[in-house]
């Protein structure tokens, strides 16, 4: 009687199963390590961000009798999921000109929580959007990256300068938001981030937002300088070093 002997591709059922299973577990393993971490990852490492905004500077106060626009509430609950802390008051000088500051802090910047822009709060709320353009503001000793745009409603007119704090960075836009995202994502972790929005309303758009710009100079100049990092992020105050 001939016998047999098993050929290179003829193998053990069980051997099979049990490399295979060792296969998975391995791929499944690498997927786990390689998703990006949160860096927040506890109520109590969530910032004091209303602490960190001075009530009064310059020839600024805070308006208690002025609430900046209210949002309908199927946005203020869509928002309720996106952030953690949110802080909107209303500023007043000597001279009766008035600034609504509006500041957003999520501790999960992921694909599903990321902030949302303020072109898209905006427009939810019945805004036509124009004139959106990027720039430059010289304010508290830093150049931060900013974002402007004007909002309009009938005969509301209102110029809003904004950034978002991602990571360490500064982002404008879409494009940009996303960029910085995926590059924390391929260092393996999530950032948090903080979206910085001020307002006023004014037909002059040049005019209020120089009037802006100087009111966030002396509000960065007020701050402590964690509090300044904390909204503008390191790479920005690396720069001005």
């Amino acid at each position: 009687m001939s016998t047999t002997l098993p050929t290179a591709t003829q193998t053990n059922p069980t051997r099979r199963a049990v490399m295979l299973g060792g296969v998975m577990l391995l791929t499944a393993a690498g997927a786990t390590l390689a998703m990006p971490k949160p860096q927040v990852t506890s109520a109590s490492q969530i910032p004091d961000v209303e602490g960190m905004l001075p009530k009064k500077f310059g020839h600024w106060v805070v308006d208690p009798n002025i609430i900046p626009l209210a949002v309908s509430p199927d946005l203020e609950q869509m928002l309720a999921t996106l952030y953690d802390r949110t802080v909107a008051r209303t500023y007043v000088d000597q001279k009766g000109q008035r600034i609504m500051v509006s500041v957003a802090y999520g501790a999960n910047q992921s694909r599903a929580l990321q902030l949302h822009k303020p072109e898209v709060c905006y427009a939810a709320q019945g805004f036509r959007i124009r004139d959106a353009h990027k720039g430059t503001w010289a304010a508290g000793g830093v150049n931060i990256p900013t974002m402007h745009l004007v909002g309009q409603m009938g005969p509301r007119i209102e110029p809003v300068t904004y950034w978002m704090r991602v990571g360490e960075d500064i982002a404008r836009g879409w494009l940009e938001q996303n960029t910085v995202r995926l590059k924390y994502g391929t260092r393996g972790y999530i950032p948090d981030g903080v979206l910085f929005r001020l307002s006023s309303i004014n037909p002059d758009s040049k005019a209020a937002f120089e009037m802006q710009r100087q009111f966030v100079d002396e509000m960065m100049a007020a701050m402590t300088p964690d509090a300044r990092t904390f909204f503008v992020g390191n790479t920005v105050m690396r720069a001005a070093g």
